[in-house]
């Protein structure tokens, strides 16, 4: 007996090795690209996160200008000399160039900005916002200006604190752009937060020490107590630094924080709650009774602003560790990157010298082996076998394949008494063997139960015999093979169309029953038809490449309604409608009528 043809469809053991081939080293490129674009992700999210720091820090500083030139301003508004003293002014002078220039930095950064989309109205804003600060500015030293150029007594208390509060106003406007950036270094790389709102509150807490110097200044320039408002706000003022104290106390405690920042925060505790808070302790008592202070606005200031320092060498050592740490993470993930590029030329290398291996010793001498074995289930024992490259399982494999050669007409014997015996199965099994279906004993043992049934529980049943049309021709050109596999396709169709508890059966040649159990002519007919047009539909693969074939059936139906509960009558109903079908045209259901 000939072993089969290989079907043209089939994938070859050579095509499967290129497949997975390909496949291996897809998946291990993907798996590489996903990797690196992780790590790219990390390097991206680290720059941006430096980029946020050094944005911050522009800001930060912008607004710490705007309050350190308060210092010289209040010198200035509380100057009690005629003309006005040059070193004061000079000193205002270069105090607002500063703030110039700490703006002109802020403006660059906020235009080589690159925000994401989720920043990218907030940059925006925030430009918008810098225009008008810049001109509330101008306005606000036109103020000062104004008042300066009057003599002492023509200012008054009211017109200072105005001049006062407008430079004032000024810091608060950049608060928004303060955490834009904090929000984005934040988002690039969470870890940053500690040291990064740690720098925003040090920003703020000099904002607020600078506030406090500010709302001294009507006081220190009229030398008189406070007033009941000026009392309020330096209350208010001094309740906030307390407890901007207390947090950065909390902050620098409970997070892991760099000797720098430690040593920062020490240092500003001696000298700003410290030094200074025996100056404005001083200046508060004076202020809260007699209004003898000892000291003008500038030699308060003199005394105070160098204390504020320690409260910005805070902020600066807070964000140089964070700018510090973003770097550290965009290196490691360089290098990380680097050994990703390796790692993955080191990989698809022995992926590669894995597949040449596996082609020389395994696909081909298997391909070659595979040949020979076709060759000889056609009898032919000519081809030669490949020669092992080792004495490995490959090697086992051929010895077997020559051990078949010597074997075979012992082999043909043993088939032919198999072919004997599935012979004899055939006839004794209750199904058939091509299709899967029952075949006609098993279906009329069945059939015969299900009809005592439908006697006893009154239910109808349907019988269809349906027949391949124009079934010789087919085996005539496809040959038998084709005429099996048309055979098993219309028995597809009829397991895939069939209920729970119908039954299914091959007569013989291409003649096929049905029995439909709690059925009804209607519902019969209804499911004729959708098999008939199901088979119709079903494409039948008869090899050689060709796929087109399609097939008709005709169908003849009787149901126990009209024809009885009796197997044999209904089984000659149906064929008589089946062949009816067949000379009115084939391809089509008919029904065995009335009973006369």
């Amino acid at each position: 007996m000939s072993a089969p043809a290989p079907s043209h469809h089939a994938l070859t053991l050579r095509g499967w090795f290129r497949l997975i081939a390909v496949g291996l080293v897809l998946v291990v490129l993907v798996g590489v690209v996903r990797l690196v674009g992780l790590e790219w992700r990390q390097f991206e999210q680290a720059r941006l996160a430096k980029q946020a720091v050094q944005k911050l820090r522009v800001t930060l500083i912008a607004a710490e200008m705007v309050s350190r030139e308060r210092g010289p301003m209040n010198g200035s508004l509380g100057d009690l000399s005629p003309n006005g003293d040059p070193v004061l002014r000079e000193k205002l002078q270069k105090a607002r160039a500063r703030t110039d220039e700490a703006f002109d930095a802020y403006q660059q950064a906020l235009h080589d900005a690159e925000p994401g989309k989720a920043w990218l109205v907030r940059h925006q804003l925030a430009m918008r916002e810098l225009s008008a600060l810049r001109l509330s500015l101008s306005h606000a030293r036109a103020q000062v200006d104004q008042l300066i150029g009057r003599s002492p007594a023509e200012r008054s208390g009211d017109e200072i604190r105005s001049a006062v509060q407008a430079m004032v106003d000024l810091v608060p406007r950049l608060s928004p752009a303060m955490t834009l950036f904090a929000d984005e270094a934040q988002q690039a790389d969470p870890a940053l937060a500690p040291a990064v709102w740690g720098a925003r509150m040090a920003s703020e807490l000099r904002e607020r020490a600078g506030l406090l110097g500010s709302l001294f200044t009507p006081a220190l320039t009229r030398q008189l107590p406070f007033t009941v408002s000026e009392h309020e706000r330096i209350d208010e003022a001094t309740g906030r630094i307390d407890e901007l104290r207390h947090l950065m106390v909390l902050r620098v405690e409970s997070s892991p924080t760099s000797d720098r920042v430690r040593q920062a925060h020490v240092h500003m505790m001696q000298r700003y709650f410290g030094h200074a808070a025996q100056l404005l302790n001083g200046v508060q008592e004076a202020g809260r009774t007699h209004g003898r202070y000892g000291l003008n606005p500038a030699e308060f200031a003199a005394l105070y602003v160098p204390e504020m320092d320690a409260i910005v060498a805070l902020r600066d050592a807070q964000l140089a560790e964070a700018e510090q740490h973003s770097i550290a993470a965009r290196e490691r993930s360089r290098a990380s990157l680097a050994w990703l590029a390796g790692l993955t030329t080191l990989l698809m290398a022995l992926v590669l010298v894995m597949l040449l291996i596996i082609r020389q010793r395994v696909v081909q001498p298997l391909t070659q082996a595979a040949e020979a074995l076709h060759a000889m289930g056609r009898g032919d024992l000519s081809p030669a076998l490949p020669v092992p490259r080792a004495n490995d399982e490959i090697a086992a494999i051929m010895g077997g394949i020559e051990a078949l050669r010597q074997q075979s007409l012992e082999r043909a014997d043993l088939e032919r008494e198999r072919d004997k015996l599935i012979e004899t199965l055939r006839e004794q099994s209750t199904t058939d063997f091509l299709t899967g279906l029952q075949n006609r004993r098993a279906f009329f043992d069945a059939a015969e139960a299900e009809m005592a049934r439908a006697r006893r529980h009154g239910f109808g049943l349907v019988v269809l015999l349906l027949d391949v049309d124009h079934f010789k021709r087919v085996n005539d050109q496809f040959g038998h093979t084709a005429g099996d596999l048309a055979l098993v396709a219309v028995a597809g169709v009829l397991q895939r169309g069939m209920r729970q508890g119908d039954l299914a059966a091959r007569l013989g040649g291409e003649e096929f029953v049905v029995l439909l159990s709690h059925c009804s002519l209607e519902a019969g007919m209804a499911f004729a038809e959708r098999l008939r047009e199901a088979i119709h539909a079903e494409p039948i693969d008869v090899g050689n490449g060709q796929t087109s074939l399609r097939l008709t059936v005709s169908i003849g139906l009787a149901d126990s309604a009209h024809h009885g509960l009796q197997l044999d009558a209904l089984m000659a109903r149906a064929d008589e409608a089946m062949y009816r079908a067949k000379h009115e045209g084939r391809n089509r259901t008919e029904w065995a009528g009335r009973m006369g």
